[in-house]
């Protein structure tokens, strides 16, 4: 007789490791010598000595606990002790089809190893189920052509049968037979108006391009299944693929009109297309109808927070960080912090220094540890608040750590010569970062060894460095102005030093150290009059800069007049000019010849 399972009521104790020793007696017993030397060593349990119901029962409890590698092995030992059972060999074979190749291969192997007197005797739901999960098995074992005509044959018996169009659907999709797979599918939709059939459609459609086909599709779905959100998703996530942005904004504002309290994933999809739309307020307005329909949701808080942060409303970004991160405290366990906390506490400790809380930022940051994915930028803005905050060796003890950690890590590379700049060692600067250089292109590096080398009077050096990142921007303002402005000071190739400011400050047109590189620009060339217009602008912009102060002082006296002159002289010497002395020189003889 076939050995097949009913359906069974009954309350069992299932044991999770099958080789689990029986519990040792008298637990209050202290492990003496002698206690221990009685001890029998325990003996594996064979799987194939259980009883067929206790080993069926116990791979189903395997997988409701999310163990299908466990089931595999109780099915198997089952199937070996009862070759005829049908329901536990198909349970298995479906098991060992989700696997890697080699279960794959494995499950080819169980399906035809069914024994002939057991599969000539299958009718009806279990025949057309061995054949099923045969053409599969076959499929993933590579054979194709054997599988469709097992699939055809099936399909031709059972039309009605939507799992196995399906199958036959995606064989030849493989195949990429894409107009056989458009016509059954066609034949079913004829035959049923299936939304797995339907899906499918949409699918194939997409691997061919006919992103109008799939969209029509989509569309006929959209009236079938009106309370389906996921397709309005897709039509909306396909017409935004094609850059439709408005047609995908009004599918789903479509939808949230008429789902307002349930439209959860719609709304979350809007937000993401204004933000990458750069419509910010717009996505907070959305985010913040979010809030109640998803109690408050940490991640929708965190969203919040950084689209506050984005448009610099820091105390408001802050608020939402911190919300998040209260709510993500609440809910875990063990007191170990998860992933999602340590983004929330990051970018809570992001908007404390974004408003100079720097104190209160830094117990932020340490929270996060090395596992977490911001770990290294947590470490990276502790050293940047130790810059800002003037203490140097904490910075450079922590950046010389992570150095070592993270040898590769080009962002390490530009904080420290951030450090070393500010500490003016410039030759560590061009020694540490030597090698760096080789990891990839940074703009930032670039730009602090051009200051370095420009320190260090390497002018070649410097040149060469300007240039990597023009050859890759040519419009990045900062380098164009550093290197128009450092040509003028060398008092060469002045026409490319004022091309180059004046580009940049079409940028920032109104931005005073720009004005100051033009006009020590117009200097050098004699231009006196248009050097003096544009410094007093300049100075107006940034009044408390001593060079520039100095500028204005050397335009005055090229113009005549020596008393203006002195003034400004003077008043960088009260600015904290870096070297008093020329100045005071500048102010007892004038400038020399």
């Amino acid at each position: 007789m076939i050995f097949r399972f009913a359906a069974y009521c009954c309350v069992f104790v299932f044991v999770a490791g099958c080789s689990s020793a029986p519990k040792m007696q008298e637990n209050n017993k202290k492990n003496s010598p002698s206690h221990v030397k009685n001890v029998k060593a325990q003996t594996p349990i064979v799987l194939e000595k259980m009883d067929v119901q206790f080993l069926y029962l116990s791979a189903q409890q395997a997988l409701h606990q999310g163990q299908p590698t466990l089931a595999v092995r109780f099915l198997k030992a089952l199937v070996k002790k009862e070759p005829d059972a049908v329901t536990p060999r198909f349970e298995l074979v479906d098991l060992l089809l989700a696997g890697g190749q080699k279960k794959k291969s494995e499950a080819k192997s169980y399906i035809e190893a069914m024994p002939e007197a057991v599969r000539t005797q299958l009718v009806d739901d279990e025949a057309l189920q061995y054949q099923q999960l045969y053409a599969r098995s076959l499929i993933a074992n590579g054979d194709i052509e054997q599988a469709s005509v097992i699939l055809e044959d099936l399909l031709s018996e059972k039309p009605e049968r939507i799992e196995i169009r399906l199958l036959l659907a995606r064989l030849y999709a493989i195949n990429q037979s894409y107009s056989l797979a458009q016509r059954i599918i066609e034949q079913g939709i004829a035959l049923s108006k299936d939304k797995r059939l339907q899906q499918l459609q949409v699918q194939l459609y997409l691997q061919q391009g006919a992103f109008k086909n799939a969209d029509t599709t989509l569309a006929t779905m959209q009236r079938d299944y009106p309370e389906h959100e996921d397709i309005v998703l897709q039509r909306a996530h396909l017409a935004e693929k094609q850059g439709s942005g408005i047609k995908a904004e009004a599918l789903l504002q479509l939808f949230i009109d008429t789902h307002e309290d349930t439209a959860v994933q719609s709304y979350q999809m809007l937000a993401g297309i204004y933000v990458r739309q750069n419509r910010v307020s717009a996505a907070i307005a959305v985010y913040e109808k979010l809030v109640p329909l998803t109690a408050a949701d940490a991640d929708v808080l965190v969203s919040l927070g950084k689209l506050h942060y984005q448009q610099q409303d820091f105390p408001e970004a802050r608020d939402y960080f911190k919300q998040a991160t209260t709510q993500l405290t609440m809910q875990g366990a063990n007191n170990k912090m998860g992933e999602r906390l340590a983004v929330a506490t990051f970018y809570y400790g992001a908007s404390l220094e974004a408003s100079h809380q720097w104190k209160l930022a830094t117990p932020e940051y340490e929270k996060l540890l090395t596992e977490h994915s911001l770990y290294l930028d947590a470490q990276l803005r502790l050293a940047s608040i130790a810059i800002t905050l003037k203490e140097y060796k904490d910075a450079e003890q922590r950046l010389l750590r992570l150095k070592r950690s993270y040898p590769h890590e080009m962002e390490v590379y530009e904080s420290l010569s951030g450090l070393r700049l500010q500490q003016k060692r410039y030759q560590d600067v061009i020694r540490e970062s030597d090698k760096a250089v080789d990891l990839g292109f940074s703009q930032t590096l670039l730009f602090n060894r051009a200051v370095s080398f420009e320190k260090l009077g390497q002018f070649e050096a410097l040149d060469g460095a300007l240039e990597q990142i023009l050859n890759r921007f040519p419009n990045d303002a900062e380098a164009l102005n550093f290197y128009g402005y450092s040509l003028a000071e060398r008092d060469i190739r002045l026409e490319d030093a004022r091309r180059m400011v004046e580009k940049a400050l079409t940028t920032r047109p109104n931005d005073g150290y720009y004005l100051d590189s033009l006009a020590w620009v117009f200097y050098k060339q004699r231009m006196y009059d248009k050097a003096l217009e544009v410094q007093l602008k300049a100075v107006s912009t940034v009044p408390s800069d001593s060079v520039m102060l100095e500028h204005l002082g050397d335009i005055y006296w090229q113009q005549g007049e020596a008393e203006q002159a002195k003034a400004s002289w003077q008043k960088a010497i009260e600015m904290n000019h870096e070297h008093p002395q020329s100045l005071e020189q500048k102010i007892n003889q004038g400038l020399l010849k």
